[in-house]
């Protein structure tokens, strides 16, 4: 026993001692129309963040080189290029390197990441063996795990899923079929936080799907199914903002929304915030139609659109060239000085008249940002106060949601009374993971592992936690420094978590008057809270699972399946689109104005 420890404790010493390394960067500028200095940053010594470590071009062939030697007991480097003070790869993920082996080359093209070719992506398959295997460990991880498996979906409907999926698999066992296939099947569960993550795939999942220029070079507002041109980083100059896209190498939008759907989750049958997940905005580091519209309607790197102009009704065909969400961000980044606004740029407040004032908050993951937010609110309501003003409109439209304490910092800001709130109910239906799935899964704690004594069973079977979720409500109490006039607030489908539940408590305790369309999320309750990130064995997809049943509200037979209904409630429109009125803040103007 004692040789064994000291054996293990041995393995342990050497896994942590530094190993030394020598990687060759190559990084192609030759797409680059002004090269500066090239440098590489990193977060391994002789790299930094803070400085730049220059490469080289000794043949002019526009191929920027540098042999760096490391030291270190991580297993991966992260770094990135950069073009004079420009870094690349703006708004996306830093590149990694892992440490194989002593001697490392490794070549690069200038804000573009490694991609999968052809010939790789018809290596990447399984055997009939890996598959079955995989649906059996996805099966036994969500029956085991999932708080609300057949909440939407019963047990004979969801068991025929499973025998769909297989047979998928099997007729295509090609890496990119898996994505695509397991991604459909999570949506039919109906949990807005059951996905195939993209933030979580693994690299070739990213390689084969995200990082291709496949992408289209223009980002997109919608009504309903409707698209329209936002954004162009093509060099096609007839793609103007407000153009109705009506189709995309023949195939109708209408079409191409509807079959997308089915790729797109949210909770219950709330399929107008299927519909939002397909906005194509650019901003974020990863676009579901990015993504699964390459797999859906594979083509060539080049879109033939039929587009319509509603000024005109002038019928318009043209094409355009397909392109990496990278380049796009670099040419949106370079022509529109709204694009890619940063979190703090997200909270905005606004005197818009005398007696109306707005404030605007895009997010509420404040635990991502070092921004104030705070201090952004109080001077906000100083300023109310200041400004003698009747009015308040407090806009969350496109606000996903984020940390739950800026909704109550926020509602605490807004009443003259105090108000005692139902706080959700959180339940999970299993104590302990067995250590056979345990494998398969990770999450950022140790305590959903095992909640042993920490939970109490309840008469139906769940469990819910004895300390940490104890309290059933909570009193909102007024600020002085609060806000007593009239209050409207502006939702639309984003909203679907801290902010579906900052519209459940407007509503239900009559705090505002809600103005715009049904927001995300579902009246017959939510999932999250802990998230158990699900990785397949053969195929290495990743599947997000939660942990908590989250119940905002007593569900009955005549609950709604889907998001809070707004008091007031506003269509969007082609004409206000086209020509950049804000329809939902008009509407709110218009209802002051005839108080």
């Amino acid at each position: 026993m004692k040789i064994i420890r000291t054996v293990l404790c041995s393995l342990v010493l050497f896994s942590c001692q530094a190993q030394e390394y020598q990687v060759t960067f190559k990084v192609d500028m030759r797409h680059e129309k002004k090269i500066s200095k090239v440098s590489l940053r990193g977060n391994i010594s002789p790299l930094s963040w803070d400085k730049d470590y220059a490469l080289s071009d000794a043949d002019g062939d526009r191929i920027y080189e540098a042999t760096i030697p490391f030291k270190t007991s991580k297993r991966n480097l992260r770094f990135k290029f950069s073009n004079g003070k420009a870094l690349e790869l703006y708004g996306s993920d830093n590149r990694i390197l892992w440490f194989k082996k002593p001697s490392i080359k490794a070549n690069f093209v200038f804000n573009e990441f490694n991609v999968h070719d052809s010939k790789r992506l018809e290596k990447l398959t399984y055997t009939e063996t890996q598959i079955k295997e995989d649906i059996a460990v996805l099966k036994e991880t969500l029956e085991f795990i999932h708080p609300n498996l057949y909440t939407y979906r019963d047990s004979i409907k969801l068991e025929q899923d499973f025998i769909h999926l297989e047979k998928k698999l099997l007729a295509n066992p090609t890496l990119l079929n898996a994505y695509k296939e397991v991604s459909k099947f999570a949506a039919n569960i109906k949990c807005s936080h059951t996905f195939t993550n993209p933030w979580n795939q693994g690299p070739d999942v990213k390689m084969a799907a995200f990082h291709q220029a496949d992408k289209m070079p223009f980002t997109f507002n919608r009504i309903g199914k409707r698209l329209f041109i936002d954004k162009n980083a093509s060099d096609n100059e007839q793609l103007k903002k407000g153009l109705e896209i009506l189709s995309i190498n023949g195939i109708a939008t209408d079409t191409i929304m509807t079959r997308l759907v089915d790729y797109i989750t949210s909770d219950g049958n709330n399929f107008e915030k299927r519909l939002q997940r397909l906005t194509l905005s650019g901003n974020s580091k990863f676009e579901l139609f990015d993504i699964f519209f390459p797999l859906e309607f594979p083509h060539h790197g080049e879109f033939q659109l039929q587009l319509k102009d509603h000024r005109t009704d002038e019928m318009q065909q043209t094409s355009v060239k397909a392109m990496s969400k990278t380049k796009r961000t670099q040419i949106l980044k370079q022509r529109y000085t709204d694009f890619g606004s940063s979190f703090e740029e997200g909270w905005k407040f606004s005197i818009l008249n005398e007696k109306t004032a707005q404030l605007q908050i895009k997010s509420f993951a404040i635990f991502s940002s070092d921004f104030n937010w705070k201090e952004f609110l109080d001077n906000a309501f100083k300023s109310v106060k200041n400004n003698k003003i009747e009015n308040l409109v407090i806009d969350i439209r496109g606000n996903e949601g984020g940390d739950a304490q800026v909704v109550e910092y926020i509602l605490e800001r807004i009443i003259d009374t105090p108000i005692t709130v139902k706080l959700p109910a959180q339940t999970t239906v299993y104590r302990t993971i067995p250590e056979r799935l345990k494998k398969y899964i990770s999450t950022w704690d140790k305590r959903p592992y095992d909640w042993g004594n920490k939970v109490k069973k309840l008469p139906n079977g769940r469990y819910k936690l004895k300390d940490m979720y104890a309290e059933t409500s909570q009193t909102y109490r007024p600020k002085k420094a609060g806000f007593n006039g009239n209050v409207y607030v502006l939702t639309d489908a984003e909203n679907s978590s801290a902010t579906h539940i900052m519209a459940t408590y407007v509503k239900a305790y009559k705090l505002a008057t809600l103005v715009g369309q049904e927001t995300g999320g579902n009246q017959k309750g939510l999932n999250g809270g802990y998230i158990f990130f699900h990785r397949l064995p053969n195929t290495r997809v990743e599947l997000d699972i939660p942990v908590f049943s989250i119940k905002i509200l007593e569900e009955t037979a005549t609950t709604y399946d889907g998001g809070i209904q707004p008091d007031v409630q506003v269509q969007k429109n082609v004409n206000d689109l086209i020509n950049g009125i804000d329809t939902e803040l008009n509407k709110v103007l218009e209802i002051i104005k005839n108080k």
